[in-house]
């Protein structure tokens, strides 16, 4: 029974995009628990967006790169940089409406998690780390 469930560990470890749900799911606690611990701080949503995405991107770029993509090449921080610029973007029009038609931003914010969790994988997966990390005696991105 131990050597199935082992298997079924390494078989869901390979799963790249599995990795992204866990590791998002970390992610996605951290940045959105920073978030509102910013909100709740200082009252203002867009400094706890501005302010947690700055410390939030940092604390992605090792974990999905290392967990998920299996790549930490500085390189390819400008590249993650910009991704999560994007998420910002999206992130700052989305609370800026919805808090313009009364909602709470710290409901706002969970509201606009799924699409940003869609636009980070997206780009992330086609733009950062669109290639395989390099195997070891094998050829290097």
């Amino acid at each position: 029974m131990i050597q199935p469930a082992a298997a079924l560990i390494r078989r869901l470890a390979q799963a790249r995009f599995l990795r992204f749900l866990v590791v998002g799911g970390l992610n996605t606690v951290f940045g959105y628990g920073l978030f509102y611990l910013l909100l709740r701080l200082s009252g203002s949503a867009l400094f706890a967006l501005t302010l947690g995405t700055i410390i939030g991107v940092l604390f992605n770029f090792v974990t999905t790169g290392a967990l998920v993509f299996r790549a930490m090449e500085r390189r390819r921080l400008a590249k993650f940089l910009g991704v999560y610029g994007i998420v910002y973007l999206y992130n700052a029009a989305g609370l800026t409406i919805l808090q313009a038609m009364a909602l709470d931003p710290a409901l706002a914010g969970l509201l606009l998690l799924p699409g940003a969790v869609a636009i980070s994988y997206g780009l992330n997966r086609s733009f950062v780390f669109n290639r395989a990390p390099a195997v070891e005696g094998g050829p290097h991105p």
